[in-house]
């Protein structure tokens, strides 16, 4: 048996989030220029939806346990460990990226979706916005690494081991036609 619908509509729409807001916040926010950049809102409600989607996949793991696999210990403890991190940065990022938003006289107040009034995230005394931010580029980073290897780890599934773990999170089943019995 593969992933349900909901836990692979969570793992999906999460890699596309992450995949727009990486690329927003690479190619499109520039510093000071981005105040009053659209980007900059696009941003801060990806952000929010990512926060979101990950507390959402967290609470859904109640009701969508992970397909029974047989696994080498290492393997089991790789794999645990790759998720935990994803999971972590999935929530860490997000909000060092809020906490890093100090809004600036001339900058537009933050609206998530340019609708809903975000409130400024305070109470990390001694913590600049600027060394929050530069904490939140370095997570960046890491998360991307960490997909990275997510992605490359489900290939080596598919292409090597052939044993249906790709197969489960795109059709919700282990084993697709031409994958092989283990």
């Amino acid at each position: 048996m593969g992933w349900s619908l909901r836990a692979r509509l969570f793992h999906w729409l999460t890699a596309i989030a992450i995949t727009a807001q990486w690329a927003i916040g690479l190619f499109l926010l520039d510093g000071m220029a981005m105040a009053g950049n659209v980007w900059l809102t696009i941003h801060l409600s990806l952000g929010l939806v990512i926060l979101a989607l990950t507390l959402l996949r967290f609470g859904s793991r109640i009701f969508d346990r992970a397909p029974r696999r047989l696994r080498l210990p290492l393997v089991a403890i790789v794999t645990s460990l790759g998720h935990a991190g994803l999971y972590a940065l999935l929530l860490l990022v997000p909000l060092t990226g809020w906490l890093g938003y100090r809004p600036a006289p001339f900058m537009p107040p933050p609206l998530a979706f340019g609708l809903l009034p975000m409130p400024v995230l305070t109470g990390l005394e001694g913590i600049s916005p600027r060394t929050m931010l530069s904490l939140h580029a370095l997570l960046t980073w890491a998360l991307v690494a960490l997909v990275a290897l997510h992605a490359l780890a489900a290939l080596f599934h598919a292409i090597v081991l052939r044993d249906g773990v790709l197969g489960g999170m795109l059709r919700g089943r282990d084993r697709g036609d031409g994958d092989r019995q283990a």
